[in-house]
């Protein structure tokens, strides 16, 4: 029987890069998380989209539980993720790079579920589970552990659901390569969910990363790539409730209007074959 150590050797070093702007609470509960891994990530880069002295103080208070913590920075002139993302894949040090958003706490088997899925030309794509206001406010009030949510997902799933949670579904844990797993990854996989998925660094820069014409928050960080990563002949693969993550109670922070100005942009690439992107970590 191969042991438990045999296997963590096989499984590639793993950078998590988290995008945040602004927002020290949420970055305090995935950083909780990000402690109690069941496979703890080698490097945790934060890739703020501004330069705030709150989340700098703040990365300065948590030096001394991740000594592999790096903290990124750019002049805040707008919504400019693509660019903060590509930077902090120039400074990951690692060959296998795990992206979630500021707000996405992972459960405690997110890093291990991703790497023991992980392959050279596949993308894993996760999905997320969104907590309802009331849920959120009980957590950020320190009443209800995200842990509890995680171990006690159908007791507390009912009130979740009254609670107007989204995609409760992907709440649910389910081991990898069971055969349960396997059914739930048999289905085709449109897009990242920008703010839980998975590539060897390698193969995001045969795509050359993000691309950062888009200055505005949709499309550009999620399904853009998607279709780049495909005509360069690298899968999108589901992870789904291998790898979850509970997204925290927030108002919408952008409109319709701002997903067609992507999509112009995107469909204007697409009609040109451009799966390497001229504006991304090289500028072409």
């Amino acid at each position: 029987m191969t042991s438990t150590k045999a296997k963590v050797s096989s499984y590639p070093k793993t950078t998590i890069i988290i995008s945040v702007y602004k927002d020290t609470e949420a970055l305090g509960f995935i950083l909780d998380s990000l402690k109690n891994q069941t496979l703890l990530p080698d490097e945790i880069i934060v890739s703020e989209d501004g330069n705030s002295q709150e989340m700098d103080d703040f990365i300065a208070t948590q030096k001394n539980r991740f000594p592999h913590l790096l903290h990124l920075t750019q002049a805040d002139e707008g919504w400019r993720k693509n660019r903060a993302m590509n930077n902090a894949i120039k400074a990951a040090r690692h060959e296998y790079l795990v992206f979630i958003d500021g707000d996405c706490v992972p459960y405690t088997t997110f890093i291990q579920a991703h790497v023991e899925n992980a392959r050279k030309k596949i993308v894993l794509c996760g999905k997320r589970f969104e907590l309802g206001p009331t849920f959120t406010d009980k957590v950020k009030r320190h009443e209800l552990k995200l842990a509890d949510i995680e171990k006690n997902f159908l007791r507390y799933l009912p009130s979740m659901v009254k609670d107007d949670a989204r995609h409760p579904e992907d709440g649910l844990y389910f081991k990898s390569h069971k055969l349960i797993s396997r059914l739930i990854h048999r289905r085709y996989v449109r897009h990242i969910i920008g703010c839980n998925w998975s590539c060897y660094k390698e193969d995001f820069l045969t795509i050359n990363g993000f691309d950062e014409t888009y200055r505005l928050p949709a499309e550009g960080e999620d399904v853009d790539p998607s279709w780049r990563f495909r005509g360069m002949g690298i899968e999108l693969k589901s992870c789904r409730n291998n790898a979850n993550i509970i997204h925290l109670y927030h108002p919408k922070r952008f409109s319709a209007i701002e997903g067609d100005v992507n999509k112009a942009i995107m469909e204007k690439h697409r009609a040109e074959n451009a799966f390497v992107c001229k504006n991304g970590i090289v500028k072409i």
